[in-house]
């Protein structure tokens, strides 16, 4: 056993290289070395700093310091009573983290080998054709005597290796192999313990009577669904679902775990929304015209919400039971369709809104087909394989307009729009320009919005561009005079500029 004293508390360790998780607490790493005394190593170990991190110096050779620690960290928590090396999952986490631990402090060397030893272990290095790093010495090293290297052994009944304890542990216990009680206590008393996976070991290690029961296939889908319904799995319930699992294919999906689990009462049907449980005032429609488009409104979002769920499950990417579900929903929504849209509809027919019902029905077939569908089955105005003229004049014609006052209309709309679209534009712009900074002539700091208003007030009402080198330049000037304010297309200048002599000249 190893003790660090430092004045306020004594930690310990049963190996040298447990040192240095003891180097990473923040009270030691705030005391000064001197302070530090280290007890129980032998003479030639000494506590040191190289570049403010604490480390070892002890002597002889790279080889024989790390062979040493690797041979006593064996000793301490890889061997039985007996010397013979424990299986993965029979080792203390903390000894299987300490050992990968210890791999990684040799990625520095300097805080275990004094200057001259690396020196030393890089001249020996050279002179057998290598290259000196003390992390493979150490890998190759921990291979030789602990029979896996960085990568971990196989995980117990698979070919593939793992240096994760957790991931060993839990196939030990997906095997059933006796796994002592020891190691499962440090996983019980960990909250954060398989936060990365395998999820499912906590519950081998809650519930024994699961393990070995079912290949980790079943179990993970299994345990996963258990879950998600809020449904605890253990001694009582650990019977049934290991004759479940029997029922599913080798490798099940979810939703085929959950269609099983479901039949089998495990889990239960899924709850309709809460909103189902207030009523819904539909209203009373405005005319014959608002009630045939919600009724086609309704059965064309129904019908789609069914084939969604079909497809789905025909994929096999949802159970049988969230299809129930999802259906169920969509008829239930159906009754409580309201006639809001349809009265809209309606409305502005009366009102003979064309500008509403155009971007209801000068439209592509496939968008508010039912709609369409409704206006002609009530009022015979037929849109549907219709081309965009064809149909704009049948909305005309719907509401009451000839050819010429549609023409006009179109043309205040197309007026009205352009005003729209270059009000956006200046404000667009405004916004851009106004993050800009200019230095003005006496005036101290301008945002770009002062600095293009201002010029545009003294006269400066004509945009040119020029050529400097590759670069285009622009500039507002004022009749033929050479004076000129500057633009920029990256700042935002050019663009508000341009913006407000639009929108003058409109």
């Amino acid at each position: 056993m190893y003790t660090l004293s430092i004045p306020d508390a004594v930690l310990s360790t049963r190996t040298l290289a447990g040192l240095f998780n003891l180097f990473r607490d923040e009270r030691v790493r705030a005391t000064d070395t001197a302070l530090i005394e280290l007890r129980g190593a032998p003479a030639d170990v000494s506590v040191t700093r190289y570049n403010g991190e604490l480390a070892l110096r002890q002597s002889g050779s790279a080889e024989s310091i790390v062979t040493t620690m690797l041979e006593e960290v064996r000793s301490a928590g890889f061997l039985d009573d007996e010397g013979a090396q424990r299986e993965s999952w029979q080792i203390r986490a903390a000894d299987w983290d300490g050992l990968f631990e210890f791999v990684d402090v040799c990625r520095k060397p300097q805080l275990l080998l004094s200057t001259n030893q690396v020196e030393a272990a890089t001249s020996q290095a050279r002179e057998r054709g290598r290259r000196f790093e003390l992390c493979e010495l150490c890998i190759e090293t921990m291979t030789r005597l602990f029979s896996f290297g960085y990568c971990g052994p196989a995980i117990p009944g698979t070919r593939d290796v793992n240096s994760r304890h957790e991931v060993q542990v839990a196939y030990a216990l997906l095997a059933n192999l006796p796994v002592p009680e020891a190691v499962l206590d440090d996983y019980r008393k960990n909250a954060g313990a398989f936060r990365y996976g395998p999820y499912w070991a906590q519950t081998l290690i809650r519930v024994p009577e699961l393990r070995g029961a079912m290949p980790g296939a079943k179990l993970e889908p299994v345990v996963s669904v258990m879950k998600h319904n809020g449904k605890t799995i253990d001694a009582q319930n650990a019977d049934i679902l290991t004759m479940v699992a029997r029922l599913l294919p080798d490798r099940p999906s979810h939703p085929e775990v959950e269609d099983v689990l479901h039949a089998n009462g495990l889990i239960d049907d899924l709850p309709l929304p809460a909103t189902f449980d207030q009523p819904v005032d539909v209203g009373e429609p405005v005319s014959p015209l608002a009630k045939r488009v919600r009724e086609l409104v309704a059965d064309t979002v129904r019908k789609r919400a069914i084939d969604y769920a079909d497809r789905e499950l025909a994929a096999g990417n949802i159970s049988r039971r969230l299809h129930r579900h999802r259906c169920n929903i969509a008829r239930l929504e159906h009754g409580r369709h309201t006639f809001a849209y349809g009265n809209r509809l309606s409305r502005a027919l009366d009102e003979r809104n064309v500008g509403l019902l155009l971007d209801v029905l000068d439209t592509s077939d496939e968008h508010n087909r039912s709609s369409k569908m409704a206006f002609h089955e009530v009022l015979g105005v037929k849109v549907l394989g219709l081309r965009s003229a064809a149909r704009r004049r049948a909305v005309f014609h719907l509401c009451g307009f000839n050819e010429d006052e549609q023409a006009q209309w179109e043309r205040d709309a197309a007026q009205a729009k352009a005003e729209r679209d270059a009000e956006r534009d200046l404000k667009e712009a405004r916004e851009v320009a106004a993050r800009a900074r200019y230095i003005g002539p006496g005036q101290g700091e301008l945002t770009g919005v002062e600095h293009v208003d201002r010029a545009i007030s003294e006269g400066y009402c004509t945009i040119q561009s020029f050529r400097h080198g590759a670069t285009l330049r622009y500039a507002l000037v004022r009749g033929n005079e050479s004076a000129a304010r500057r633009l920029s297309a990256k700042d935002g200048t050019l663009a508000y500029a341009r913006a407000v002599l639009d929108r003058r000249a409109a």
